[in-house]
């Protein structure tokens, strides 16, 4: 297949878009509300209420978009089924209209057909939701510490299916500023750092989530936890590094768009591990109810400044959906889909 580019020391994910918790909002200074806009929030409200903060998104258009459930079936965190659910069609996916260069068959190859996509089902770790909150630094790295065990155990058993020499990433958690190799991170957002193979967690942003919801907070954790560790598989199937040398043949654009495609990858996966173990953590009641609403509201709109490197709420909503429920990275192949399943 190759051997594509490693991306160079000071590359790394960009960060998550984190959408707000539910709650109360916070005062503000009252401004005349446009008569549509109120009519359209009256509507949402109605919606939210009358569903557990459940948000249907519709068909984006493309009829090769992940067919899932709603949001994610409250009886995949009772008992995890053993088959696929409805969630992507048979039908072959449609490749991307996106172009790239001539010297860049390797890599396609890579994305497009990695065995990452033959693995099958996933097995489940069963590990229930590690038993700390972000109360205290302390408490918040043996969230993560623990959890990362429990993600090393559902995927290391996958990759070794497909014969991929694998470790398990490093966790920082850290508070402030921390150096790496990928740059100073910030204590602003979660980040994967690919030149160490460390996911950067920062306290301050699970703390103030906590604070504010606890439930919510929470599945913040779990998801966007996941979504890392995503990326990390990335790196080890080669995914990662033949995505970066397609980039290196695009417009700016089309880089946007690749980088869309490597995003929800990473949610997709984290999704599944979340699927297969969610009859374990579990992820049922108040739980499940703010893990629909974050997947809801996760995507480009609400990054400020706002870029188009994640993919919008509908597609990260669609690819979440494709990898709870069918729990299987075969459904998390972005590469080969449309443009409209990865806007």
């Amino acid at each position: 297949m190759g051997q594509p580019v490693q991306q160079p020391p000071t590359w790394q994910y960009p960060p998550i878009p984190i959408p707000q918790p539910p709650g109360p909002a916070r005062r503000r200074k009252p401004r005349k509300t446009p008569r549509a806009l109120l009519i359209g929030l009256v509507a949402l409200a109605v919606l939210v209420v009358g569903t557990g903060i459940t948000l249907l998104v519709g068909n984006l258009g493309d009829n090769e978009a992940p067919q899932g459930t709603d949001t994610p079936a409250p009886v995949a965190s009772e008992t995890p089924s053993a088959q696929p659910s409805e969630t992507p069609t048979s039908e072959a996916p449609q490749p991307s209209a996106t172009p790239t260069g001539p010297n860049t068959a390797a890599a396609d190859k890579v994305v497009n057909s990695s065995n990452l996509y033959a693995v099958g089902l996933l097995a489940p770790s069963k590990c229930p939701e590690p038993p700390f909150v972000p109360t205290s630094f302390a408490l918040a790295q043996n969230y993560y510490n623990r959890a990362l065990a429990c993600l090393n155990a559902t995927w290391l058993p996958a990759m070794n299916k497909i014969k991929v020499k694998y470790r398990g990433p490093k966790v920082a958690v850290y508070n402030g500023k921390v150096p790496s190799p990928c740059g100073v991170q910030r204590s602003v957002r979660a980040a994967y750092c690919g030149a160490n193979e460390t996911i950067y967690m920062p306290y301050a942003v699970d703390a103030r989530a906590y604070k504010s919801n606890a439930v919510y907070a929470r599945a913040l954790m779990l998801s966007t936890f996941a979504h890392e560790y995503g990326h990390h598989i990335q790196k080890r199937t080669g995914i990662l590094a033949a995505s970066l040398e397609r980039a290196q043949h695009m417009n700016a654009g089309q880089k946007l768009e690749e980088s869309r495609r490597r995003e929800l990858q990473a949610s997709c996966l984290g999704a599944a591990y979340l699927g297969i173990n969610a009859s374990f953590i579990p992820i049922t009641g108040p739980l499940l109810q703010s893990y629909r609403f974050l997947i809801s509201h996760t995507g480009d709109e609400y990054a400020r400044p706002r870029v188009r490197d994640h993919g919008n709420r509908a597609s990260n909503y669609q690819w979440n959906i494709a990898g709870f429920n069918t729990k299987r990275p075969g459904s998390c192949n972005t590469f080969k889909a449309g443009q409209t399943r990865v806007a």
